[in-house]
């Protein structure tokens, strides 16, 4: 029963990941990186993994593994930095150079007991903060409008198709890593890497670069306000209801960001 639990989890966790990818990055070439930026920054890949831990595990293992995840979320959100920094070098190098910088900085986090929520969700707001001004006043991370060069649709659905199964696999690692590398797996950037290759090839490095602003403030908000309501709402209401208020908690943050926060950037 749980082997085809977890098959599920897999086909689904492809599916939505792969159509939420291509909308993302659709909206993004149609209306620009601002709008792009926030779609991509909301808690998809963390709400797949920590549903179907409680799915296949349960509710009380997933509240479990948001205990690490700010710790964790802080290096995808310097995984941005990082790309931006190097960006003007070319793609692949900033690329490689930001997921090689996430891979180590997961694999020496591993090693040390987080097990303090509540600090650890300080140095994820001490973290995001230094991000943000690294990327609006060192790096001068700008919205770019989408010069539209008219990508065929196919092209895309095929990057979102494998975009797709690099967020399956940050699933796949949840289910397998055990509740430390479960909550690191969960904050793993694939959504990011995804949405940032797709933006380069469909409108160049320049436009991949300015989604990394509005992709950083979009989740390091929501992702937050989603981490604190799975840790609660998963304890004292279970799986699916637990779940939903999360959404909705999540969902008025982003409502939040996108009104007053995002239109106030450059």
């Amino acid at each position: 029963m749980t082997s085809k639990i977890f098959l599920l989890e897999l086909l689904l966790t492809f599916m939505v990941a792969s159509g939420w990818i291509y909308f993302t990055v659709l909206a993004g070439l149609r209306l620009g990186t601002r709008t792009g930026g926030f779609i991509g920054g909301l808690p998809s890949t963390a709400l797949l993994s920590f549903f179907f831990i409680g799915i296949t595990e349960s509710p009380e293992n997933a509240a479990a593994d948001t205990t690490i995840f700010p710790i964790a979320i802080s290096i995808s959100v310097l995984f941005l930095v990082v790309y931006a920094a190097l960006a003007r070098r070319g793609f692949w190098l900033a690329m490689v150079s930001a997921l090689c910088f996430w891979l180590v900085s997961a694999f020496i986090i591993d090693f040390f007991n987080w097990a303090n929520f509540l600090l650890n969700l300080f140095i994820y707001a001490v973290v995001v903060s230094g991000a943000f001004i690294t990327l609006e006043k060192i790096l001068r991370i700008r919205s770019v409008v989408s010069e539209k060069k008219g990508q065929p649709e196919k092209h895309l659905l095929i990057r979102s198709v494998f975009g797709g199964f690099a967020v399956m696999l940050s699933v796949l690692i949840a289910k397998a890593g055990g509740p430390a590398l479960g909550g690191i797996a969960a904050a793993f950037p694939a959504m990011f890497i995804s949405m940032l290759t797709i933006s380069y090839y469909a409108n160049g490095v320049m436009f991949s670069r300015a989604m990394t602003k509005p992709l950083m403030i979009t989740g390091m908000i929501t992702v937050a306000v989603f981490a604190i309501s799975i840790r609660h709402f998963y304890m004292i209401s279970g799986l699916y209801i637990g779940t939903l208020c999360a959404i909705v908690a999540s969902g008025i943050g982003a409502y939040l960001t996108y009104t007053f926060i995002l239109p106030r950037l450059k």
